[in-house]
């Protein structure tokens, strides 16, 4: 038994739900009010035999455990297993223990590292950085002490001697970034020297590296920890330890590019700002902010160099790199905000001044740019289209061809007609005319091949042909890993969609080793386009199978209904409905759950075409 097996049958989920939401049974399953969502009709269904939970209200959130216990606690899959592990009283695995051991005693080395800088900016030799941070950066005692600033006095070896004296090894030292090793055998020294150090936290506000800004033109003007076991630039946003509860509370995040750009706005009083580390906007980095908000900001500085860092921080939905890749990304940008309903948005700043500087001197201006900021389809829009109108019908086409995936990443039919209004008077054209030309270049529908067949759940199978095909992964990137109902196949998916040989790593980690036990399943030989219709196959089951888990559920408060009221008091209720006649009163709940049973029966009853694997 693997340990997250062993985890599901240690920790009754019944049970562990319920301490977060009051269940009561409902035939084989219980039901409660969903602890995700208000409701005041209880639509959340716990069900024991398969381990698993579902609402089946607005948020149509599911899964099983680990998933429960992600969303709630807002963790990703490796803290999940962590957290679960210590209440069941798991051992991972003795190599994932000491991994782990090794990462934390990195950040206890890089929190040492804090408490010295931060010591070291009191002292009367570091003047002239305390003049910096209050004169020129306008900063204030409490905004210094909340992000723990410091200061890296100018010397080669004075951190190193401070942590060797408290019991870290020169290769804690190394492996956490404070020092760097030079070639020759020489002996290791501080990193950071004679700059303003500015520490890096996680979203636990874990403190996992630092930049460094220096005085003196320095270069670079700022030195950031390298990569590290626990410094991943690509997972991090600086600042979210502090913003979480702002982003919450406001319902908005907002993404800037530089350190100081979030320290200003946070001393301005906008408690909702992070930045990427150097980096475009991941994926790692868009499933950690949309745990916290459904509407994510980009806030940029509108000249050319603050444009292309819009267009890269939002690389993750929307890629002007080629209209291929605008394809790609326009349909994982749909896919995202289908699944979260999260909003992106761009704000354009006056030109010429950082959100540092506009939201401490003009705190109204900062608040009405972020309210008032434009979903990006229609910044990119505007930014593709440009101030010129094109000349001849040929440049015309191109324009379109160039703007159609932009156009069609648009879910909302009315949203989308707005657009294509506004692209036909640039352009000076009909609005079925651009219609027209978009149409065009959708891709035809191909004859469905019928898919190989094999004895195994659906989500399983899923898996295996993604794993041994990955060709598909385009494909699969406008679905979103809820698509899977256990947390552990929703890891190996999300993997998966990053790096399709993720499962050749460490099989120490329980999602590498049951990802390679998936891809070793065996399975027929498959051409490409069996293969995506093989895929295809097992998307209808999963479908089919939630549809039929929905419908038992509704069953079973059928029957319920019925033990209640009498049967049948319940027949003449549906026979009422039946004839269109819906009560105004205590019944009209049950009503529209006899409808529902109803549709959902015809949906499953419908001819599918069988599938081969």
């Amino acid at each position: 038994m693997d340990a997250v097996e062993e985890i599901k049958s240690k920790l009754d989920l019944v049970e562990y739900i319920g301490r977060v939401t009051k269940l009561h049974k409902s035939g084989r399953s219980f039901k409660g009010l969903c602890p995700f969502h208000t409701e005041r009709t209880p639509s959340f269904h716990v069900f024991p035999d398969r381990a698993t939970w579902r609402c089946f209200g607005t948020c149509g959130e599911g899964g099983d455990l680990f998933s429960f216990v992600q969303k709630r606690d807002n963790l990703d899959f490796r803290e999940t297993l962590r957290v679960l592990a210590a209440e069941a009283g798991v051992q991972v695995s003795s190599e994932g223990a000491e991994k782990r051991s090794h990462r934390e005693k990195l950040m206890t080395a890089v929190s040492a590292a804090v408490d010295f800088y931060q010591r070291a900016l009191q002292d009367p030799s570091a003047s002239e950085a305390r003049e910096y941070l209050a004169e020129k950066r306008g900063l204030t005692r409490e905004t210094i002490d909340a992000f723990r600033m410091g200061w890296a006095p100018d010397e080669w070896r004075n951190l190193r001697g401070y942590l060797s004296g408290r019991g870290y090894s020169e290769r804690d030292m190394l492996d956490a970034g404070l020092l760097v090793e030079p070639d020759g055998g020489r002996e290791p020294y501080d990193r950071f020297r004679g700059r303003i150090i500015i520490p890096i936290a996680d979203e636990r506000g874990q403190y996992i590296g630092m930049g460094g800004r220096g005085l003196h033109g320095e270069e670079p003007k700022y030195l950031n920890s390298p990569q590290t076991e626990a410094f991943d630039k690509g997972r991090t946003l600086f600042g979210l330890h502090l913003a979480t509860e702002g982003i919450r509370t406001s319902g908005t995040v907002v993404v800037v590019e530089g350190y100081m750009d979030v320290m200003g706005p946070w001393q301005a009083g906008f408690r909702n700002v992070v930045a990427t580390m150097g980096t475009s906007l991941t994926e790692s980095h868009a499933g950690i902010l949309k745990r916290y908000a459904k509407r994510i900001v980009l806030a940029m500085d509108p000249d050319s160099a603050g444009m292309a860092a819009a267009e890269r921080a939002g690389a993750l939905f929307l890629s002007l790199d080629s209209p291929e890749a605008m394809a790609r990304s326009a349909r994982s940008a749909d896919a995202l905000t289908a699944s979260t309903n999260l909003e992106l948005r761009v704000a354009p700043l006056p030109p010429g001044k950082d959100p540092d500087e506009i939201a401490r001197d003009d705190p109204e201006g900062w608040r009405e740019a972020i309210d008032g900021a434009a979903p990006y389809a229609e910044f990119l829009l505007r930014r593709l289209m440009g101030p010129s109108t094109p000349q001849s019908p040929s440049d015309a086409r191109e324009m379109v061809d160039k703007l159609r995936p932009v156009l069609l990443a648009v879910r909302d039919p009315i949203e989308r007609a707005k657009y294509v209004q506004r692209v036909a008077r640039h352009l000076g054209v009909g609005e079925e005319a651009v219609l027209e030309r978009i149409r065009q270049g959708m891709p035809g529908r191909t004859r469905p091949v019928a898919p190989p067949r094999e004895a195994s759940s659906p989500e399983d199978t899923l898996l295996a042909v993604l794993l041994r095909y990955p060709h598909l992964r385009p494909r699969f990137r406008h679905h979103p890993s809820t698509l899977f109902g256990s947390a552990l196949g929703r890891e190996i998916f999300e993997r998966w969609l990053q790096d399709e040989d993720f499962y050749l790593q460490s099989p120490d980690d329980p999602v590498v080793a049951r990802a390679r036990l998936l891809h070793d399943r065996r399975l027929p030989p498959l051409s490409h386009d069996e293969a995506w219709q093989a895929a295809q196959g097992k998307l209808r089951e999963i479908t089919r199978d939630r549809v039929m888990q929905h419908q038992a559920a509704l069953t079973e408060e059928l029957a319920d209904a019925e033990r209640q009221l009498g049967a049948n008091e319940v027949a003449r209720l549906s026979e009422s409905v039946w004839r269109g006649k819906m009560p105004a009163d205590e019944r009209r709940p049950l009503a529209e759950g006899i409808i529902e049973d109803w549709q959902l029966g015809v949906s499953i009853h419908r001819r599918e075409t069988p599938d081969r694997v």
